[in-house]
């Protein structure tokens, strides 16, 4: 299998590395993408992280990829929930021979999203197709596009507009506590805590206290 695919695999142990560093720093972008699927075609490129429940593309780059083929792809993946990789793979072989595409994570119940990939094999080795190799570096590309994900909807976060107050009325809410317990634990009075709650769930943009928990939830707040 390995022999005389040296570079190839000097190409994704490179890839690994990098991976590492974008799951750390929350940097993967289209062009570390690229550098890290250097073993396949740098063209016709396509990667997108998929929320495994509601089907829908959460985040995704594109390199020489076609839109149109981009929707066909993803219409025939949500009709059989992305189950059927067989289906997918054959779609991008009718198309181009050389066009392969692969799934991550989607069978893994501790997982919310699942990563696509559709690439070229064009310029791989025969010993190490691109469509092995890219099995070696799956697990980290997934766990980048996850990170990236999450620090960007981190970073657009409407709790990033409370006040350092109004974070601390949110934590005690989401604590069950009730507006009289918060003034109590704060030193303000129940009509405060009141005014903070409304600035909370407006800001939030959240029709009530149990709402703007879940989102306090979702978003890591606590």
């Amino acid at each position: 299998m390995f022999l005389g695919c040296t570079k190839e695999l000097s190409s994704v142990l490179k890839a690994i590395e990098l991976l590492k560093t974008s799951i750390f720093e929350h940097s993967l972008d289209g062009t570390i993408f690229q550098e890290a699927m250097s073993f396949a075609e740098s063209d016709e490129l396509y990667l997108a992280l998929v929320d495994k429940t509601s089907l829908e593309v959460k985040t995704e780059y594109l390199h020489s990829f076609p839109e149109l083929f981009k929707e066909d792809v993803l219409t025939l993946a949500r009709l059989k929930q992305f189950k059927n990789l067989n289906l997918l793979k054959s779609l991008c072989k009718d198309r181009n021979p050389l066009s392969d595409i692969t799934i991550y994570d989607l069978d893994n119940p501790n997982s919310k999203y699942l990563t696509l990939v559709a690439f070229n094999n064009k310029r791989s080795n025969r010993s190490a197709p691109a469509s092995y190799l890219i099995e070696l570096i799956l697990p980290y590309l997934h766990k980048a596009l996850v990170a990236r994900y999450q620090s960007d909807k981190t970073s657009r976060s409407p709790i990033k507009t409370l006040t350092s107050r109004e974070k601390e009325v949110l934590d005690w809410i989401s604590s069950g506590k009730t507006n009289g317990e918060i003034g109590m634990i704060l030193g303000i009075s129940q009509y405060t805590v009141k005014n903070h709650v409304a600035k909370i769930l407006e800001k939030l943009n959240a029709p009530n206290r149990s709402a703007a928990m879940a989102l306090s939830k979702e978003l890591g707040h606590r």
